[in-house]
């Protein structure tokens, strides 16, 4: 009887030995970079805007259209990027990431350990675009990318 349950150890721990050398390339593959821009995992993901929404701009990592750190840990409107909008009010100048952290999204785990991304303030795009509307958004192809 204890052989038996030795074994039937010994067999479920090969079985979970065997499950992570499955699930570990699995994580480091899709976070790589790379994986992401092919699949288009990254499309249309890394969204910002200020609370109104009269300024909103997307990175696109697949084509190297990327922005650069801040180096006071957050976007302004008037730095590092000036953007010339008549549409924004004052005081609506910092820039906000429209991107969740997730858990869920083991694809972005790497992400949010190491990406500055995350470290940028978070608004809910439901609510600053409840704020701007459709009725009076206007494109200003220098102020909105969406």
């Amino acid at each position: 009887m204890m052989h038996h349950l030795t074994t039937k150890f010994v067999n479920n721990e090969k079985k979970i030995k065997n499950l992570l050398w499955i699930i570990l390339p699995v994580i480091l593959i899709t976070n790589w970079q790379g994986f992401k821009n092919i699949t288009g995992i990254n499309d249309w993901y890394y969204l910002y805007s200020n609370q109104s929404g009269t300024f909103t701009a997307f990175e696109e990592p697949k084509f190297e259209r990327n922005f650069k750190k801040p180096e006071n840990g957050f976007f302004t409107l008037n730095s590092p990027y000036p953007y010339t909008c008549d549409s924004i009010p004052k005081g609506d100048t910092i820039v906000y990431r429209l991107f969740a952290i997730n858990p869920l999204k083991f694809w972005r785990w790497g992400e949010f350990l190491f990406n500055w991304r995350y470290r940028l303030p978070y608004t809910n795009w439901e609510k600053v675009e409840s704020r701007r509307g459709y009725s009076i958004l206007k494109f200003q192809r220098t102020c909105q990318m969406f």
